[in-house]
């Protein structure tokens, strides 16, 4: 199992750590209000589409935090999902607007127990993040 760490330094920045299986570590610094909604969005939208090639899978594989190496097949998809998921999570959109978000970007996949799925995910993703205390770290595992 991967894991990926998200430390809470401030209002302003966190940090994103991956431990890889072979037991190499990366570590970034990142400012929050571009960055954090993003990265929790892909992990909703990847772990709920089963997108094992996307930005965490890549990153899982090796690939670097900085992008490097981010190439894995559901990349693209991947990011046309958590570009606009991370609107609809900031803005706390309900779960027809999910629905529509995957009508558009995966017609072939979408439907409203996918939406809600994916609606959840978020909303738990945020909640854990906010109740994340400053200096402590919220840990997510990316499946095998």
């Amino acid at each position: 199992m991967v894991q990926i760490v998200f430390h809470r330094i401030s209002d302003r920045e966190h940090a994103v750590e991956v431990v890889r299986r072979d037991g190499s570590t990366e570590r970034v610094v990142l400012a929050s209000k571009d960055f954090l909604r993003h990265d929790l969005a892909h992990l909703a939208v990847e772990l709920e589409l089963g997108l094992e090639a996307g930005v965490w899978g890549s990153v899982a594989q090796g690939g670097s935090l900085d992008g490097a190496g981010l190439d894995g097949a559901d990349v693209a998809v991947a990011e046309r999902l958590a570009g606009r998921l991370q609107t609809l999570m900031r803005t706390q959109a309900d779960v027809a607007a999910i629905d529509e978000l995957l009508a558009a970007v995966v017609p072939d996949r979408a439907s409203t127990e996918l939406a809600q799925r994916l609606h959840e995910r978020a909303r738990r993703l945020v909640g854990h993040w906010n109740a994340t205390p400053y200096g402590g770290t919220m840990t997510v595992e990316w499946p095998d």
